[in-house]
C-alpha cells in the first residue's frame, strides 16, 4: 500500500490502476474485495487531503470522499458515465501535502518504489488514518 501511495505522489492514477497486487487486483479471484480496498484507500487519502481528483476533470473537483465513492459505485449518469467507465476516466493526483510527506522521507522519486519503506512513513499514514497501524510493512 505504501508503494501505491508513493506512485500517487509521483503521477496521476485511476482507481483501476490502484493496488494491483491486493486481492489479485481488478481481475483477481476476489475483485469485490479488491474494489473495496481501493475505495477505502482512495477515500482515506481524500479525507487526509493527500490526493484530489485530477484538475482537468472539473466536475469532480471539490467532491467529498463519499461523493467520489458514490460515483465509483453508481457511475455518473449526469455525464453519461457508468461505474466501470468512471473507474477508468477518474484520475487522482497527489496533493502538495503528499509530495511534502514523501520528500520528508526521501520517497519523492521513482526509485523509491523498490526501496525499503521506512517505518516512519507507515506511522505518519496510520496517524492520518490512511493505513491501519499493523499494515506498515
Amino acid at each position: 500500500m505504501q508503494r501505491q501511495i508513493i506512485v500517487l505522489g509521483l503521477d496521476d492514477a485511476s482507481p483501476n490502476s490502484t493496488l494491483p497486487s491486493v486481492h489479485g487486483g481488478q481481475y483477481g479471484a476476489t475483485p469485490s474485495e479488491w474494489c473495496e480496498s481501493v475505495l477505502l484507500l482512495i477515500c482515506a487519502m481524500l479525507d487526509s487531503e493527500l490526493i484530489s481528483p485530477h484538475p482537468e476533470i472539473d466536475s469532480y473537483q471539490g467532491k467529498s470522499s463519499e461523493e467520489i465513492r458514490k460515483l465509483l459505485a453508481q457511475g455518473d449518469p449526469e455525464n453519461g458515465f457508468d461505474a466501470d467507465l468512471i473507474w477508468d476516466v477518474m484520475h487522482f493526483n497527489g496533493t502538495e501535502k503528499l509530495v511534502e510527506l514523501l520528500r520528508k522521507f526521501d520517497l519523492n522519486e521513482w526509485t523509491a518504489i523498490n526501496a525499503k519503506l521506512p517505518l516512519p512513513l507507515g506511522k505518519a499514514l496510520a496517524k492520518m488514518k490512511v493505513v491501519q497501524s499493523y499494515s506498515f510493512n
